[in-house]
């Protein structure tokens, strides 16, 4: 008898467990979308200055590491290169996704050489009360072909 009540505490622990964390709140868009906009508008414009400060201000400290000071002209100009310079403002909003406590904001935007859309790509990561971004993405007919 004993063995059957613990087997079935252990069920009701794991289901619960389960439940609470398919229960647990999800952003929305109108969450997502105050810090990640103006993020995602200032990294471009930035890279159109070649504004390093600007475009790192909002990393996280890995992402300060893996486009470094050093290496932001080796990664950047190859990219403004094929696709010439973002459009200020004409970004557009094509959604986002969770995933690991991480949101995934993708967009479509315009740049001056690359007459289809460049997808972009921003991997926003909570710290404390603040989102930094931890992942950043650019995909365009002409950059696969690079």
């Amino acid at each position: 008898m004993r063995w059957r009540l613990a087997t079935c505490l252990v069920a009701c622990l794991m289901l619960l467990t389960i439940f609470s964390v398919c229960l647990a709140k999800q952003p929305s868009a109108e969450d997502v979308r105050p810090f990640a906009d103006p993020m995602t508008e200032n990294i471009l414009m930035a890279m159109n200055e070649d504004n390093y400060s600007n475009f790192s201000m909002d990393f996280t400290d890995k992402m300060k590491v893996a486009i470094s000071e050093e290496n932001y002209k080796d990664k950047i100009i190859p990219i403004k290169d094929n696709i010439g310079k973002y459009i200020a403002n004409s970004k557009e909003y094509l959604g986002y996704e969770v995933n690991n406590e991480r949101v995934t904001v993708k967009y479509k935007a315009h740049f001056t050489a690359e007459p289809e859309d460049v997808i972009v790509k921003v991997v926003f990561a909570d710290q404390g009360d603040k989102e930094f971004i931890s992942g950043f993405w650019l995909n365009s007919p002409k950059l696969r072909t690079q």
